[in-house]
């Protein structure tokens, strides 16, 4: 409870104070049922969506004395952290597979661990490609020192002087993330205050680390890559760490963002460390659902929000797909913004020129997702074995060299599947025994890039994701040749499925491109950069505010801090 009254006093002051002060604001208002009956509506907001986004929202909402509803159109609560089975004994987390970004504030002050919530980390990374070259790199220096040795004298000492610049510049990146970014015109003294205090971070930098600042914020990745790195295979990992979060050539001005990920990240208080979670990723999301349901948040699944209501410019409640609405003064959208202003919301209730912004705002990360059911554990050509070795406890990455990321990224900008793709990998199974009913047996999760949204000549997902699917599993076969042997079924996502399934736009996994237009005070636009939006009473909670996307919480506690502060101030 510590960490709960930590927040409110910080932000709110006492709950007792924070709820007599509720009930003096917010005036309940109504819904009518299926029926056509009016009935009282005893929610202060209402969150759409319960991803990890949205549930954190939910909580600090709660926290701050508000009754919360949070509706969810899935049977499940977390969006795409979420874990399914997805063949009889095999379970997985189906869409985000790896945690890394999730906030250390939003995991103490929501008391996940006491919800279930039990990171592993993934120490080890494993780069092969088909001519049976790889790295291994574990926790072992000496060891690692080794493995670049075999490609390059040069670049193991390169990589220590680049990951020096990484961190420092990481540390301005993510002590913004739990900051509502300063208003882009029109600001007040905060603004101008967090302006300067971002500005005094970057002087205090050395010289040539504001030079790499700059080169990342606005960089392509192919010069940065160039500039530090000798070796083909080294090019190749560093290419490969752009990929995930990305959709963009490594000439792409700009494209160089996703380099920092991995300083940004931590898991379980170890600095740029990846981990995975104890019976997936899902495990995640259900404690942020048990913690709020803890606060007395209700969580309603199969539930589909078909419109946002807006009555003289304010938003006033939702009406679901079957006609049921919910009325609450506040509304807070985990949707993108695509979704959210131009579907939920409608352009008849926007400013003609935010409108016209929010149609061109780039949503498309090109990316499939497959899930794999194995009856035994893969055996890689480079590294023959039937044991469980340091490989399988790795992020495995199936890359050729950088110029297979060029040559994925080009094929899918003209509407054709990349073939072969850029693989990111893991088989958690080999960690986590709960994920599999039999033992022996194993899940491996890939992530195919790139895929576009758009096939070209017309095609559909539909009619040519089986097509994919059999040139995919035949390119990692080349790495695992017992594959065919053990692989006993696989449930596919394209970007189309992706859209279908947990409802983001063009498969987009991040709600909106992380490039430098698309991001702090104009991620999605300058008018609702601050998680208010054009319209009033309605909020964005989700991955299309600021910092952006992935499994952090951030915009979510960051949105929950705004509607408090509009509030109660």
């Amino acid at each position: 409870m510590g960490a709960m009254f930590n927040f409110r006093k910080a932000f709110l002051g006492s709950s007792t104070a924070v709820s007599n002060t509720a009930r003096k604001i917010l005036k309940y208002e109504g819904s009518y049922d299926r029926k056509g009956v009016f009935q009282l509506t005893e929610y202060d907001a209402i969150i759409i969506g319960a991803g990890h986004n949205g549930l954190t929202a939910a909580n600090y909402l709660a926290m701050g004395g508000l009754k919360v509803c949070v509706l969810e159109q899935r049977h499940i609560v977390g969006g795409a952290a979420v874990t399914e089975e997805f063949h009889p004994g095999y379970r997985n987390s189906i869409a985000s597979y790896v945690v890394s970004l999730l906030r250390p504030k939003v995991v103490d002050e929501l008391e996940l661990k006491k919800y279930g919530y039990q990171p592993m980390l993934l120490s080890n990374s494993f780069y092969p490609d088909s001519k049976g070259d790889y790295l291994l790199l574990t926790g072992d220096d000496a060891h690692n020192k080794k493995q670049y040795e075999k490609f390059s004298d040069t670049d193991y000492a390169s990589l220590e002087a680049f990951h020096v610049i990484v961190d420092k510049v990481g540390e301005i990146i993510s002590s913004q993330w739990l900051k509502e970014p300063p208003k882009l015109y029109g600001g007040g003294l905060s603004d101008l205050l967090a302006s300067a205090k971002l500005g005094l971070d970057v002087y205090k930098l050395d010289d040539d680390t504001r030079y790499r600042l700059m080169q990342f914020f606005i960089g392509a990745p192919d010069s940065i890559i160039e500039r530090w790195f000798d070796s083909d295979k080294v090019k190749a990992m560093i290419a490969a760490h752009c990929m995930p979060a990305n959709y963009a050539s490594l000439h792409q001005p700009g494209a160089s963002l996703a380099m920092l990920h991995h300083a940004v990240g931590e898991c379980d208080g170890k600095k740029g460390a990846w981990g995975l979670v104890k019976g997936g990723m899902g495990a995640i999301t259900q404690a942020m659902a048990a913690s709020a349901e803890a606060k007395g948040v209700v969580i309603r699944t199969n539930v589909a929000v078909e419109k946002i209501l807006v009555e003289n410019g304010t938003a006033c409640g939702v009406r679901l797909k079957g006609g049921e609405t919910i009325a609450a003064k506040t509304i807070a959208a985990n949707t993108d913004p695509k979704r959210t202003f131009l579907t939920l919301v409608g352009e008849e209730y926007l400013p003609k020129s935010f409108a016209e912004d929010i149609k061109v705002f780039r949503q498309e990360s090109a990316s499939l997702r497959m899930n794999l059911a194995l009856s035994g554990l893969p055996e890689f050509a480079c590294l023959p074995g039937s044991e469980i070795g340091e490989h399988h406890r790795s992020s495995i990455s199936f890359i050729e060299s950088k110029d297979h990321v060029e040559e994925a990224y080009r094929s899918s900008r003209a509407g054709i599947p990349a073939d072969p793709p850029i693989i990111e990998a893991i088989i958690p199974s080999v960690s986590d025994d709960s994920l599999t009913d039999k033992a022996g047996t194993h899940v491996m999760s890939l992530l195919c890039k790139y895929m576009p949204y758009d096939l070209a000549d017309g095609k559909n997902w539909d009619d040519e994701k089986e097509k994919v699917v059999e040139n995919i599993l035949g390119y990692v076969t080349k790495f695992i040749p017992n594959l065919p042997d053990i692989l006993v079924a696989y449930q596919c996502l394209t970007p189309l499925d992706i859209e279908r399934m947990f409802g983001m736009t063009r498969g987009d996994i991040c709600h909106g491109r992380l490039e430098p237009d698309q991001l702090f005070s104009a991620r999605p636009h300058p008018d609702a950069a601050q998680y208010a939006t054009p319209v009033k009473g309605l909020y964005l909670c989700g991955s299309g505010a600021h910092p952006g996307g992935g499994v952090t919480g951030a915009p979510g506690r960051n949105a929950a801090k705004r509607i408090l502060k509009d509030l109660y101030i």
